[in-house]
């Protein structure tokens, strides 16, 4: 006599009054998708960690990369509140403040966060996603108005160089958070910091002369 097969995860399903809501979804496929990456993750994993089915998955955001999507946009938009309001408060301060509260942002986004920060940064992100794209975009902006005001402050007239300048540090900052997203043995705070203390040296020994020469070149054509 055959003994009874063990129940499948994947067909079982909470009562109705249980029923996962949308964000406990997106929870679990949040933790999946961080540890897993995009390619190793399965609806069977995420159904799993969510305590429900792969029918109630599908029927709520579609197949895998529609639900990575859904977990993407929310993931950014987080972060993107975070780091906005990280910029709202360092407005009033000193430079160098401001710019450590503006790159410590993203880190310590990472530390507090660290599985939404991973999916941030997945490199399935900008192959299925322009949310993370317009997310550089929106620091890139706050970045270049902090640039240009700081060169006006100093007597200068901000021109294309500035606007390059703010793109090499958000583009630092950013490939930096990359590296700490898929480096568990690196301390996010302590990163930040090192980005910090990087973009600041970088700063205060900048040759304005470069700056002088890009901004020649838009009244050389």
């Amino acid at each position: 006599m055959s003994r009874p097969s063990s129940p499948d995860r994947s067909s079982t399903r909470r009562s109705t009054a249980a029923r996962p809501t949308d964000g406990e979804l997106l929870d679990a496929a949040r933790a999946v998708f961080a540890e897993r990456g995009y390619a190793q993750a399965t609806m069977g994993l995420i159904a799993e960690r969510a305590d429900t089915t792969k029918p109630t998955l599908y029927a709520h955001f579609g197949d895998k990369a529609a639900l990575f999507r859904a977990t993407v946009t929310r993931e950014v938009a987080a972060v993107r509140n975070w780091v906005l309001t990280a910029y709202e408060t360092a407005a009033a301060t000193p430079l160098e403040e401001r710019v450590r509260l503006a790159v410590m942002a993203m880190f310590s986004y990472a530390s507090a966060h660290p599985d939404s920060f991973r999916m941030v940064f997945d490199s399935a992100v900008d192959e299925m996603s322009n949310e993370r794209r317009a997310l550089a975009d929106t620091v890139t902006t706050h970045v270049v108005d902090r640039v240009r005001a700081h060169l006006r402050a100093h007597g200068r007239t901000p021109g294309p160089g500035a606007d390059l300048l703010a793109a090499m540090m958000v583009g630092l900052v950013g490939q930096a958070a990359m590296h700490v997203s898929h480096s568990p043995g690196v301390d996010p705070i302590a990163a930040g910091e090192l980005a910090t203390g990087f973009v600041m040296a970088a700063l205060r020994g900048l040759d304005p002369a470069l700056l002088d020469h890009v901004d020649a070149g838009q009244h050389a054509t």
